[in-house]
């Protein structure tokens, strides 16, 4: 069977992952979230590596997950639907965790399980010709799927989220971004360029910093207020011996901008 995503890396350690199934506008199966999984497991054991675009080939970003998976699933036992979720997850906990920034590139439609692999990322830049929706409702499913209700109620709140589940609404790039759905809008017609210019402000960034930032807020919600604080000291003892903070100093001093190595 045929790869289902591809992975590229630039000279930069910049990785893009794409899906590309653009038969069924992108839409994910069990095969695709093992290979979400092994493609982020290269991405991690990577030390050089700065960013990783999700992408969708052809017009959508992802229509969400596939008709042919969601018919066995109906048709088979519980634990056969229990199993292919599971396996979901792990694609999605790998894509979660990863240290380094993910930025969603949503040039097109991205719905239901394509929309929450989308707020999985830690940025989303929209087309303002896109369309973003969690329409799970509107098939008779929950929409506490892909982690959906996670990022939904860390975005948007809990009571916000459930009436975005519950109703199943579809957000132009401009009620998306209003939202707080999304990071950036771009024009359609300039999408590529656009893109290219928010990963290139993040490949400036200081690598440590970035990666000590994501280790902070990631499960935040389980740490007390002392656990926190002793956590920044580690993250910010760890930085601030580092050649970057020398060298983010340096240029300060001499009105220059950075060159961060990550080391």
């Amino acid at each position: 069977m045929p790869d289902l995503l591809g992975l590229e890396r630039d000279s930069r350690g910049v990785y893009t992952l794409t899906i590309r199934r653009p038969d069924v506008r992108n839409a994910l199966n069990g095969q695709a979230f093992r290979e979400l999984r092994a493609a982020c497991a290269t991405v991690a054991a990577d030390a050089a590596a700065r960013v990783l675009v999700l992408a969708g080939e052809g017009p959508a970003f992802s229509a969400g997950g596939d008709f042919e998976s969601l018919q066995e699933m109906l048709d088979a036992d519980r634990d056969h639907a229990v199993s292919e979720f599971e396996n979901a997850n792990a694609g999605i906990i790998a894509l979660a965790r990863l240290e380094i920034p993910t930025v969603a590139a949503v040039h097109g439609d991205a719905f239901g399980g394509g929309a929450a692999v989308a707020l999985c990322a830690d940025y989303r830049v929209m087309s303002d010709a896109a369309r973003l929706g969690f329409v799970f409702a509107r098939l008779g499913i929950s929409g506490a799927d892909t982690g959906a209700s996670w990022w939904l109620t860390r975005l948007v709140g809990p009571s916000r989220a459930l009436e975005i589940l519950s109703f199943g609404r579809v957000y132009g790039a401009e009620d998306a971004f209003e939202a707080g759905l999304v990071t950036e809008i771009a024009p359609a017609d300039d999408f590529a360029p656009s893109l290219a210019r928010f990963v290139d402000r993040l490949v400036g960034l200081a690598p440590l910093a970035v990666r000590g930032n994501k280790r902070a807020l990631l499960d935040q919600g389980d740490r007390t207020l002392e656990e926190q604080l002793a956590l920044e000291a580690q993250i910010q003892a760890d930085c601030i011996r580092s050649a970057d903070f020398r060298e983010g100093l340096d240029a300060f001093q001499s009105k220059r901008r950075p060159v961060f190595l990550g080391k």
